[in-house]
């Protein structure tokens, strides 16, 4: 597939309170259902985006973007349904196990299509406090 991540971190050192396993099992499936969408797409070249940014000062966001075909309009409302799929293959459970982890970590995870192609998926967690200065 040859696609390249990019990571932009809006304010580098942001760090989550999270369980690392649940945070790690979250963007291992968003990255791993981007690439997926990426491998449907017939135009040009793929992209794979994830932006972290500080949404207030107790929350941060992961956005995880592609630029394959997105999702029907009906599927919008159902990816994170257990046993939803969009895939033939699919079995429908990993965004609704990402959605379980992220709620259970006080955060949360939402879909969008973006604008100019593509899906946009936004894990929100709670923000670690930052250590203490010497």
């Amino acid at each position: 597939l040859g696609v390249q991540p990019q990571v932009q971190e809006a304010q580098p050192g942001l760090r989550v309170l999270a369980d690392a396993v649940a945070l790690e099992q979250i963007v291992h499936n968003l990255v791993q259902n981007a690439l997926q969408a990426l491998q449907r797409a017939q135009f040009g070249r793929s992209s794979l985006m994830l932006l972290i940014a500080l949404i207030d000062e107790h929350t941060v966001s992961l956005r995880v973007q592609d630029n394959g075909p997105g999702l029907a309009p009906e599927a919008l409302h159902r990816v994170f349904e257990p046993f939803f799929t969009t895939r033939p293959d699919g079995l429908g459970l990993g965004l609704s196990l990402c959605e379980t982890l992220a709620i259970g970590l006080g955060g949360s995870l939402a879909v969008a299509n973006r604008p100019e192609g593509g899906a946009e998926f936004t894990l929100t967690l709670p923000r670690a406090p930052q250590a203490a200065m010497p």
